[in-house]
Protein backbone atom coordinates (compact mmCIF):
# COMPACT_ATOMS: atom_id res chain seq x y z
CA UNK A 1 0.00 0.00 0.00
CA UNK A 2 1.68 3.04 -0.85
CA UNK A 3 1.76 6.01 2.12
CA UNK A 4 -0.79 8.36 1.00
CA UNK A 5 -3.53 5.49 1.36
CA UNK A 6 -2.32 4.43 4.75
CA UNK A 7 -2.24 8.22 5.83
CA UNK A 8 -6.05 8.61 4.67
CA UNK A 9 -7.24 5.60 6.40
CA UNK A 10 -5.74 6.19 9.68
CA UNK A 11 -6.97 9.89 9.42
CA UNK A 12 -10.79 8.44 8.36
CA UNK A 13 -10.37 5.42 11.71
CA UNK A 14 -9.35 8.36 13.78
CA UNK A 15 -12.12 10.35 12.83
CA UNK A 16 -14.63 7.15 13.27
CA UNK A 17 -12.95 7.41 17.02
CA UNK A 18 -13.94 10.42 17.83
CA UNK A 19 -17.27 10.48 16.95
CA UNK A 20 -17.76 7.01 18.77
CA UNK A 21 -16.33 8.42 21.41
CA UNK A 22 -18.66 11.67 21.03
CA UNK A 23 -21.64 9.53 21.18
CA UNK A 24 -20.53 7.40 24.04
CA UNK A 25 -20.06 11.00 25.89
CA UNK A 26 -23.38 12.30 25.05
CA UNK A 27 -25.21 8.70 25.87
CA UNK A 28 -23.62 8.85 29.68
CA UNK A 29 -24.30 12.35 30.09
CA UNK A 30 -27.90 12.43 28.56
CA UNK A 31 -28.91 8.79 30.76
CA UNK A 32 -27.08 10.54 34.31
CA UNK A 33 -28.77 14.08 33.85
CA UNK A 34 -31.72 14.64 31.57
CA UNK A 35 -34.31 13.99 34.51
CA UNK A 36 -35.10 16.65 37.13
CA UNK A 37 -36.35 15.88 40.42
CA UNK A 38 -39.52 15.15 39.36
CA UNK A 39 -38.78 12.26 36.93
CA UNK A 40 -39.28 14.24 33.68
CA UNK A 41 -37.18 15.04 31.29
CA UNK A 42 -34.82 18.36 32.35
CA UNK A 43 -35.09 19.59 28.59
CA UNK A 44 -35.76 22.86 26.93
CA UNK A 45 -35.17 26.58 28.52
CA UNK A 46 -35.16 30.21 27.17
CA UNK A 47 -32.74 31.42 24.42
CA UNK A 48 -32.87 34.03 21.78
CA UNK A 49 -31.64 33.26 17.98
CA UNK A 50 -32.38 34.71 14.86
CA UNK A 51 -34.75 33.23 11.75
CA UNK A 52 -35.82 33.96 8.70
CA UNK A 53 -35.76 37.76 8.04
CA UNK A 54 -33.65 38.68 10.41
CA UNK A 55 -36.38 38.05 12.75
CA UNK A 56 -35.84 37.55 16.45
CA UNK A 57 -37.36 34.59 17.98
CA UNK A 58 -37.39 33.38 21.91
CA UNK A 59 -38.87 30.26 23.84
CA UNK A 60 -42.05 32.15 23.90
CA UNK A 61 -42.89 32.50 20.19
CA UNK A 62 -43.60 28.72 20.26
CA UNK A 63 -45.71 28.47 23.19
CA UNK A 64 -49.57 27.56 22.68
CA UNK A 65 -48.48 24.64 20.26
CA UNK A 66 -46.60 21.46 20.32
CA UNK A 67 -42.85 22.08 19.00
CA UNK A 68 -40.85 19.47 17.26
CA UNK A 69 -36.75 21.09 17.30
CA UNK A 70 -33.99 19.43 15.56
CA UNK A 71 -30.02 20.57 15.79
CA UNK A 72 -28.21 19.66 13.52
CA UNK A 73 -26.23 22.09 10.31
CA UNK A 74 -26.05 22.72 7.11
CA UNK A 75 -23.07 21.05 6.08
CA UNK A 76 -24.22 17.55 7.35
CA UNK A 77 -23.71 15.02 5.12
CA UNK A 78 -26.61 12.63 5.75
CA UNK A 79 -27.84 13.09 9.69
CA UNK A 80 -29.82 16.14 9.08
CA UNK A 81 -31.20 16.00 5.71
CA UNK A 82 -32.44 12.70 6.73
CA UNK A 83 -34.25 14.06 9.79
CA UNK A 84 -35.55 17.06 8.36
CA UNK A 85 -36.67 14.75 6.01
CA UNK A 86 -38.85 12.87 8.20
CA UNK A 87 -39.90 16.06 9.67
CA UNK A 88 -41.25 17.29 5.88
CA UNK A 89 -43.20 14.02 5.88
CA UNK A 90 -44.64 14.74 9.44
CA UNK A 91 -46.15 18.31 7.80
CA UNK A 92 -46.95 16.57 5.04
CA UNK A 93 -49.00 14.17 6.14
CA UNK A 94 -50.37 16.47 8.90
CA UNK A 95 -51.31 18.97 6.08
CA UNK A 96 -54.72 19.96 7.58
CA UNK A 97 -53.20 20.74 10.84
CA UNK A 98 -49.50 21.88 9.87
CA UNK A 99 -50.44 25.46 10.93
CA UNK A 100 -51.18 23.59 14.51
CA UNK A 101 -47.25 22.87 15.39
CA UNK A 102 -44.41 24.26 15.40
CA UNK A 103 -41.13 22.63 13.81
CA UNK A 104 -37.74 24.37 14.17
CA UNK A 105 -33.88 23.59 13.00
CA UNK A 106 -31.44 25.31 15.28
CA UNK A 107 -27.73 25.17 13.49
CA UNK A 108 -24.95 23.85 15.78
CA UNK A 109 -22.44 25.68 13.41
CA UNK A 110 -22.98 29.16 13.87
CA UNK A 111 -19.54 30.12 12.38
CA UNK A 112 -20.86 28.97 8.76
CA UNK A 113 -24.61 29.31 9.27
CA UNK A 114 -26.08 32.22 9.05
CA UNK A 115 -29.63 32.70 9.52
CA UNK A 116 -29.76 33.55 5.89
CA UNK A 117 -28.28 30.13 4.76
CA UNK A 118 -29.58 28.07 7.77
CA UNK A 119 -33.34 29.23 6.05
CA UNK A 120 -32.62 28.16 2.77
CA UNK A 121 -31.32 24.80 3.76
CA UNK A 122 -34.57 24.38 6.05
CA UNK A 123 -36.64 25.54 2.72
CA UNK A 124 -35.13 22.91 0.94
CA UNK A 125 -37.46 20.52 3.08
CA UNK A 126 -40.56 22.42 4.13
CA UNK A 127 -41.36 25.80 4.27
CA UNK A 128 -42.94 25.86 7.16
CA UNK A 129 -39.76 24.56 9.36
CA UNK A 130 -38.23 27.42 10.76
CA UNK A 131 -34.57 27.39 10.63
CA UNK A 132 -32.67 29.69 13.82
CA UNK A 133 -29.19 30.77 13.89
CA UNK A 134 -27.24 32.79 16.58
CA UNK A 135 -23.95 33.43 17.78
CA UNK A 136 -21.55 31.36 19.12
CA UNK A 137 -22.25 31.90 22.96
CA UNK A 138 -26.44 31.87 22.24
CA UNK A 139 -25.73 28.32 20.51
CA UNK A 140 -23.94 27.30 22.88
CA UNK A 141 -26.29 28.34 25.47
CA UNK A 142 -29.18 26.37 23.73
CA UNK A 143 -27.41 23.28 23.33
CA UNK A 144 -26.22 22.94 27.16
CA UNK A 145 -30.10 23.85 27.51
CA UNK A 146 -31.19 21.29 25.67
CA UNK A 147 -29.08 18.69 26.60
CA UNK A 148 -27.48 18.62 23.10
CA UNK A 149 -24.47 17.20 22.60
CA UNK A 150 -21.82 18.77 19.84
CA UNK A 151 -18.31 18.79 19.06
CA UNK A 152 -16.24 20.74 16.30
CA UNK A 153 -13.98 17.95 14.68
CA UNK A 154 -10.91 19.02 13.08
CA UNK A 155 -11.22 17.47 9.19
CA UNK A 156 -7.90 19.06 7.70
CA UNK A 157 -7.72 18.83 3.90
CA UNK A 158 -11.00 18.25 3.24
CA UNK A 159 -13.56 21.08 1.66
CA UNK A 160 -15.21 20.97 4.68
CA UNK A 161 -12.22 21.87 6.89
CA UNK A 162 -14.16 20.63 9.94
CA UNK A 163 -17.70 19.16 10.77
CA UNK A 164 -19.73 18.99 14.10
CA UNK A 165 -19.93 15.95 15.68
CA UNK A 166 -23.64 16.22 16.91
CA UNK A 167 -26.91 14.19 19.04
CA UNK A 168 -29.21 13.52 16.83
CA UNK A 169 -32.60 13.39 18.68
CA UNK A 170 -35.89 15.06 17.58
CA UNK A 171 -37.40 16.76 20.54
CA UNK A 172 -41.58 17.12 20.91
CA UNK A 173 -42.32 19.64 23.30
CA UNK A 174 -45.99 20.32 24.67
CA UNK A 175 -47.66 23.26 24.35
CA UNK A 176 -46.61 24.57 27.53
CA UNK A 177 -42.71 24.13 26.61
CA UNK A 178 -42.31 21.25 28.34
CA UNK A 179 -40.48 17.80 27.01
CA UNK A 180 -43.33 15.24 25.98
CA UNK A 181 -40.80 12.80 24.00
CA UNK A 182 -38.41 12.62 21.49
CA UNK A 183 -37.19 10.87 18.54
CA UNK A 184 -33.68 9.12 16.23
CA UNK A 185 -33.24 11.59 13.35
CA UNK A 186 -34.64 8.00 11.28
CA UNK A 187 -37.65 7.99 13.11
CA UNK A 188 -40.78 6.85 11.51
CA UNK A 189 -43.19 9.59 10.50
CA UNK A 190 -45.97 7.41 11.60
CA UNK A 191 -44.52 7.14 15.15
CA UNK A 192 -44.03 10.91 15.31
CA UNK A 193 -47.60 11.91 13.76
CA UNK A 194 -49.47 9.74 16.69
CA UNK A 195 -47.33 11.79 19.31
CA UNK A 196 -47.90 15.23 18.24
CA UNK A 197 -51.74 14.04 17.78
CA UNK A 198 -51.93 13.84 21.30
CA UNK A 199 -50.76 17.01 21.92
CA UNK A 200 -52.91 19.13 19.48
Amino acid sequence: MNSAFIKGLSRGLFLCFIILLGFIFYYLYYSNYSKNNNGSADIGGDFELIGKEGRIYNQDDFLGKPLLIFFGFASCPDICPYGLTIISEVLDDLEADKNKFNSVFVTLDPERDDYAKITDFVNLFHSNIIGLSGSVEQIDNIAKNWRVYKKKVDFSGSELDYTIDHSAFIYLMNKNGKYHTHFSHNADAADIIKEISKLL
